[in-house]
């Protein structure tokens, strides 16, 4: 049996501890160098995977991979330190952990021969231990070298990822997208417990009382489609409670009666894919909407 492939790590947190407990526990990788922005964090990294050496960055030894998964305002710097340690043969891979950056960032290693990459889990990582223990069906955005793309498939595949082929030029807008899905629905959700709130319900009520209608929500959208799992007085084109609705967000926060009706523009456009209504109403609609139907 040959042995397993070897990685450093450099930024070796809540990511990396996960992504390399997996690799190290099904012996896919042999982890060797981690380094950290400091010796006891990267210790701590070591005990929680099991294997690799904590270390800085000028200690690493020669690997078949190095993953980066710090921050992404360093991972630039994080390159470069790497490229300086001499430590790069012809054909090794390096890759970040970024969902909004592309492998380009990576270019300071480019001249020693090695090949780039961005592989990105989809998945919180708030605990590594319980992120590791679901971890299996997690999609993972990569682009990158093909070469390299096609040597870190299996590594994820084989700890029950699930590659998602990306464009690196594309990168910033599949950040965003994830972004709008899962912190947006956060903020929105909040806005319409502060909106309850105004209205005399205490926001622990405020949550009880839309949970049940957030999770009917969300599951119609998967079960369905956005369009179809859409209701509510804008898809049925009801301006008058829409008005009031804006009337109502005006008189207490004029920002989200702005807020409510960019956001009603959007929920239009969706409505009209699921049933296109008649012109005038169409219309009456899209004025409210807007600042022209501004109360």
């Amino acid at each position: 049996m040959s042995n397993p492939a070897t990685m450093n790590i450099i930024g070796c947190g809540r990511v990396g501890k996960t992504l390399a407990y997996l690799w190290h526990r099904n012996r896919i990788i042999h982890v060797q160098g981690i380094s950290n922005r400091s010796r006891t964090s990267a210790q701590s990294a070591v005990d929680f995977i099991g294997g690799g050496t904590a270390c800085v960055t000028e200690e690493l030894q020669p690997a078949d991979f190095t993953m980066i998964a710090t921050a992404d305002n360093t991972i630039a710097a994080c390159a470069t330190q790497l490229a300086n340690t001499g430590i790069l043969r012809p054909g090794n891979i390096v890759f970040h952990c970024s969902g909004s950056l592309g492998s380009e960032i990576l270019t300071a290693v480019k001249p020693y021969g090695a090949l780039v990459a961005s592989v990105h889990p989809i998945k919180s990582f708030a605990e590594p231990a319980s992120a590791a223990a679901s971890f299996h069906g997690t999609f993972c955005g990569i682009e990158g070298d093909p070469e390299a793309t096609a040597r870190l498939t299996p590594l994820f595949e084989n700890i029950g990822g699930s590659p998602l082929p990306l464009r690196s030029e594309t990168k910033a807008l599949y950040h965003a997208g994830m972004a709008i899905s899962a912190n947006y629905l956060v903020t929105l959700l909040q806005w319409g417990v502060d909106t309850l709130e105004q209205a005399g319900l205490p926001p622990a009520t405020g949550l009880k009382v839309i949970e049940p209608m957030v999770r009917n929500a969300l599951d119609n959208v998967f079960n369905l489609g956005p369009a179809e799992a859409l209701t509510g007085p804008i898809a049925r084109r009801d301006d008058t409670i829409v008005r009031h609705h804006i009337e109502a967000l005006q008189s207490w926060q004029p920002e989200f009666a702005n807020l409510y009706r960019a956001l009603g523009y959007q929920t239009l456009k969706l409505a009209q894919k699921q049933a296109p209504a008649l012109p005038a109403e169409e219309q009456a609609m899209k004025k409210l909407l807007s600042d022209e139907g501004e109360p």
